[in-house]
């Protein structure tokens, strides 16, 4: 992922963050391959495998779960770690198509580069599922052919987009989405334990129309959640969804609910909503 790539996909991100972009790099970076081998194989040694990931790699690598652009067990093939690349003409980071192994230059380590690190990581971390990919379907030595030669173009192509995609969902939180499965029209209160903003506004019911999917007001950065419901059917009892145990109480449009705690998924890595379905069962009521 070169670093003027990063600069303009980022740039708002950065301004809206108050963090400052690591300091520009030339154009014509050496690519990985063309850095001295004593230099990648120091580097190399240095990575360290899921678990053991340095600090800033740690957090970035906790923020990209959490948001749903990969699992924890995804990660627990691939060593990291930071690597000179600038001072010796290299790129801002690289994936071997081999080792599984994923070296970022050593200033994406400062804790005011962590935005940048976490969307450089996805980057990173597309190739390496590419790479094990093609390896799964064209052998082994797909990493020595004249095929993987050619197909790096489009991967960088597709990790690009995919990295551009992940930044935007760290920066504004991956919306989230309530279906009404039920007959009658749905009260909903959801809440996001790690939400991309916090509501100054108080707390108010969301109603969706039976069988209505309708955006929630929330964008979260992570799968957690809390939420309230209850039916609100013309004649008859209400069915209500909470938890009377809960801890988790809150004040909604005058009156006391709580909440149950949940995780919710997304549909797909870089795009997509985080979903709550809510039925009312067999009579669907």
């Amino acid at each position: 992922m070169s670093p003027a790539r990063i600069a303009r996909a980022l740039a708002a991100a950065f301004l809206s963050m108050g963090a400052a972009p690591a300091a520009p790099m030339a154009a014509d970076r050496l690519t990985a391959d063309r850095l001295p081998p004593a230099l990648l194989a120091e580097c190399d040694a240095r990575a360290a495998p899921f678990g053991a990931f340095d600090a800033p790699i740690a957090r970035s690598v906790a923020a990209l779960t959490a948001i749903g652009a990969f699992g924890a067990d995804e990660f627990e093939s691939v060593k990291m770690g930071f690597c000179d690349f600038a001072r010796a003409g290299g790129p801002a980071a690289a994936a071997s198509c081999a080792g599984d192994i994923i070296l970022l230059d050593s200033q994406y380590a400062a804790e005011k580069q962590a935005f940048v690190l976490s969307a450089t990581i996805a980057h990173e971390m597309k190739h390496f599922l590419q790479h094990r990919d093609a390896r799964a379907r064209l052998g082994a030595d797909y990493c020595d052919s004249a095929q993987y030669r050619a197909d790096k173009a489009s991967m960088e192509a597709e990790a690009d987009a995919f990295g551009d995609a992940v930044g935007r969902l760290l920066l504004l939180g991956r919306p989230a989405e309530i279906a009404n499965e039920c007959a009658v029209p749905l009260a909903v209160y959801l809440e996001p334990r790690d939400p991309a903003t916090r509501e100054s506004a108080p707390p108010v019911f969301q109603i969706l129309a039976p069988h209505e999917t309708a955006r929630a007001r929330v964008h979260a950065l992570s799968a957690r959640f809390l939420y309230y419901a209850e039916t609100r059917p013309s004649a008859g009892k209400a069915r209500v969804f909470e938890n009377r145990s809960s801890p988790h109480r809150r004040f909604v449009e005058g009156r006391q609910v709580r909440l149950i705690e949940t995780r919710l998924e997304s549909a797909a890595r870089s795009a997509g909503p985080f979903r709550l379905e809510l039925s009312c069962g067999a009579d669907n009521q």
